[in-house]
This record gives structure tokens, sequence and C-alpha cells, in this order.
């Protein structure tokens, strides 16, 4: 289970994984998204990144839709970052991770958009789903 936003998916990314990495598990609803990033082969995580507000104001007839978010993604636990990979144009990312707890931090190398960690419990069946709604900071 995890505790997320919304986002996107990084296709063919390259993942890094600290071999036997594992936490005791913790537990949180994933909050359900547009679009369909692919889940690594597995345990890990997958999901996309993305920020909005777009525009100050959304009318129907002018949609303000989150944008996709291109950064790194970090798997952390504690001080250490157990794997990485970089989000796609799409904001779709995914990583092959040993069941346990961590961290999701997105590295955007800027002030915003300001994305928020998102603790992610893998388990040790299917990829969980973690999507990160990060804030522009548009009001």
């Amino acid at each position: 289970m995890v505790t997320a936003g919304r986002g996107t998916f990084t296709s063919g990314a390259p993942t890094t994984a600290a071999p036997g990495a594992s936490a005791p598990p913790t537990s949180s609803a994933p909050t359900p998204t547009t679009g369909s990033p692919s889940p690594p082969a597995g345990t890990g995580v997958f999901g996309t990144v993305s920020a909005g507000p777009t525009c100050p104001v959304e009318r129907p007839d002018h949609p303000c839709p989150p944008r996709p978010v291109s950064a790194e993604v970090d798997a952390r636990q504690g001080a250490h970052t157990a794997a990485s990979t970089t989000s796609d144009g799409q904001g779709a990312y995914r990583m092959s991770l040993a069941p346990g707890r961590y961290t999701l931090v997105v590295v955007t190398n800027s002030s915003f958009p300001r994305c928020p960690a998102v603790d992610v419990t893998v388990p040790s069946g299917p990829p969980v789903r973690a999507d990160i709604s990060c804030d522009t900071g548009i009001r």
C-alpha cells in the first residue's frame, strides 16, 4: 500500500537498486490517476509524477490539467538511497525494489514544483503504484 498523489511513468528508464534492501512494512491507500504506467518485473514501485495547478483559474471551457514532471525519483530507506530512476516526458517512472518500506523523493533541483515525499511499502507480491502530485506554486 502507498500514500501518494497523482503523476506519470518512465518508459525504459534505468533503475539502480541495492541488493537485499528491505525494511518493515507500513500502509496507506494509493490515489487513483489517469494514465497507465507500466509496472517493473518482480517486486517494486511504479507511477507518475505530475504538477498542478497549471493556471491560476480553471474554467470549464479552459481546463488546466496537471503537467507531467520529468525528474529523478529516489527510493530511500533513512539516509540510504536504495534505488533511483528518472521519470519520462509523460512523468512515468518505475523501479524494481526488494520488499520493504521506502520513502520516494522527487529531486527537481529547483524551488518549484514542490513534491512531497511519499511513503510506500513494497510487498512480496506484485509491484505497487505510487503516483506523486507536486505543487507548482500557482495561486
